[in-house]
């Protein structure tokens, strides 16, 4: 889930000490992440993002059973599993009795995509140092094109499906602002080296370097803080996107696509040449397994037990300080004007990597005819804090709850804000709520909720066919294949690591032309996302850990 956009990973970042699990974490967490997560629990906290609801989100949710046979199965109704299913269903045009099924515990997207913080933001020059370390310059460069490369991707098919409006999804100024000097220096050597390389010299137009206070006034942030860093990414909503795409998939692929919501996987087991997927409403025999379900990943594949883990986070929807928006870039000669709905934010506040805040902002919109959404009031989408004591921080790893608010959490992003932005924030007497829903809440916080995200071990997405060793020992007796398929198998698409809207969508790409027999792997796919044993082997959570505590 976007909750955590822009984790980054520096190597330099006051991260020096080997550590181990048993080190890191209590007896109680490491009991968490030993076991399943289980299936997504019933009635979650209610996200801002999916209200109203989208009329496709109890689709299938009434029947009584479902097909007892299908050619693909996805678990999981989010950015995953949606770009793997239009991924196949365009592709499979000359196949289209090809029967592909999606399977969502509770209502249609309503995971980690519905609980996001709304963000397009790599974490681009933040990584690169150690990526350059780890995977040489080649890959490193790959590996961050890729991320960069989704606010296009986004943008064109939200533009392809007719739903540019509905989404929001955009390109907007994008700042990561450094509370302390430290890290932002360390921001700043790997900023520079990225910026060095001829392959990037197309963003020195659109990235620029803030350090001095008269600058950080002219962007309406607290003078105190110590240097940002600014570029053009993007932001979304990311609900309505795929709950679009999803309806749009429904109408023209109604013979051959089919969605159950409210309909569980509780388990995948093998049958000579088929796998037998098991629900409440009945057996689906199927040859491919597609799990697409990030945080929930080793629930059904047990082998991913302390590689994609679980980390609960909280998010809220806030009303704007009534002295935002009235500001420029520094350096800019356009007249000043109202930015609201134009600019997203990381707010880097403690001395890790993972100890971060971020903020994007819906528009000011009127109604429109074209739209059966009410109209976006400048919501401030604001997430975060999550690390900024150990302790609560190691009481969300392996936490699946969603259906409780992080206490703790809540409190301190209906706080901090008036920090971030100090005197352009506002009062609360200022406040006029005479356009807002009477259930949602008065004063600053409109709603707070929590959600999961799938912390990879290694940071990287994990991406390709299962293993049997990861799947339980699963495997088939006999392997056949349907044309345009290639030979059965289980698959996994997830582990973002709170980057999904700069990951997900085209790792749904790549593991849908996988599934077709395409390519083996696509060539513009890092390398190190791809599943192997190997890799499985070198994970260690730890290495992720300590960026956080």
């Amino acid at each position: 889930m976007q909750v955590f956009s822009s984790l980054s990973h520096s190597s330099k970042y006051y991260c020096t000490a080997v550590m181990t699990l048993n080190m890191i974490l209590d007896e109680a967490t490491v009991q968490r992440i030993s076991q399943s997560p289980g299936l997504p629990q019933q009635e979650p906290t209610r996200s801002y993002w999916a209200e109203p609801s989208a009329n496709i989100h109890r689709t299938g949710a009434d029947a009584d059973e479902i097909p007892e046979e299908a050619d693909i199965v996805i678990i999981g109704s989010g950015i995953t599993g949606t770009s793997i299913a239009r991924t196949m269903l365009k592709e499979l045009e000359d196949e289209s009795d090809a029967q592909i099924i999606m399977l969502e515990a509770r209502e249609v997207c309503s995971g980690a995509t519905a609980r996001n913080g709304g963000h397009i933001t790599p974490a681009w020059y933040h990584r690169y140092p150690q990526l350059v370390e780890m995977y040489g310059k080649e890959t490193a460069h790959k590996m961050i094109k890729f991320q960069l490369s989704h606010v296009q991707e986004l943008l064109s098919i939200a533009e392809e499906d007719g739903l540019l409006e509905d989404s929001q999804c955009r390109l907007t100024e994008s700042f990561d602002v450094y509370v302390h000097r430290a890290g932002f220096e360390i921001a700043r050597q790997g900023y520079e080296a990225y910026m060095k390389e001829e392959e990037v010299s197309s963003l020195h137009d659109l990235t620029y370097l803030y350090d001095h206070m008269d600058e950080l006034k002219a962007l309406q942030l607290n003078p105190s803080y110590c240097g940002v860093i600014g570029t053009v990414l993007g932001a979304i909503h990311a609900y309505r996107f795929v709950t679009g795409v999803l309806s749009r998939l429904l109408q023209q692929h109604a013979s051959n696509f089919r969605i159950f919501s409210n309909t569980p996987c509780s388990a995948v087991k093998t049958a000579s040449s088929f796998y037998i997927v098991e629900t409440p409403k009945g057996k689906v025999r199927c040859r491919h397994v597609v799990h697409a379900t990030n945080a929930w990943t080793s629930h059904l594949l047990p082998g991913f037990r302390r590689t994609i883990v679980p980390l609960r986070g909280e998010m809220s929807s806030q009303r704007p300080g009534t002295g935002l928006g009235s500001g420029s870039r520094p350096g800019s000669q356009a007249a000043t004007s109202d930015w609201q709905g134009s600019r997203s934010f990381v707010f880097y506040t403690g001395k890790k990597d993972g100890v971060f805040d971020y903020l994007t902002q819906q528009p000011r919109l009127s109604p429109t005819p074209s739209s059966n959404y009410p109209p976006p009031q400048a919501e401030l989408m604001f997430g975060g804090g999550l690390a900024f004591n150990s302790k609560v921080f190691l009481a969300q790893v392996g936490n699946v709850d969603d259906t409780q608010s992080i206490s703790e959490l809540s409190t301190y992003l209906s706080q901090t804000l008036p920090v971030h932005f100090e005197e352009n924030w506002g009062d609360n007497s200022e406040l006029s709520d005479e356009n807002d829903e009477s259930h949602w809440g008065k004063g600053r916080t409109k709603a707070s909720w929590s959600g999961l995200i799938g912390l990879s071990a290694d940071g990287n997405p994990w991406v390709g066919r299962v293993p049997a060793e990861l799947a339980d020992g699963r495997k088939l007796e006999v392997h056949e294949h349907r044309p345009g398929l290639v030979e059965a198998g289980e698959w996994v698409c997830g582990g973002y690591s709170g980057e999904g809207m700069t990951s997900a969508w085209k790792c749904g790409v790549a593991l849908g032309r996988m599934i077709l027999g395409k390519c083996d792997t696509p060539d513009w796919l890092p390398n190190p996302y791809t599943v192997s044993l190997e890799r499985h082997a070198n994970a260690q959570l730890e290495d992720t850990l300590q960026f956080f505590i």
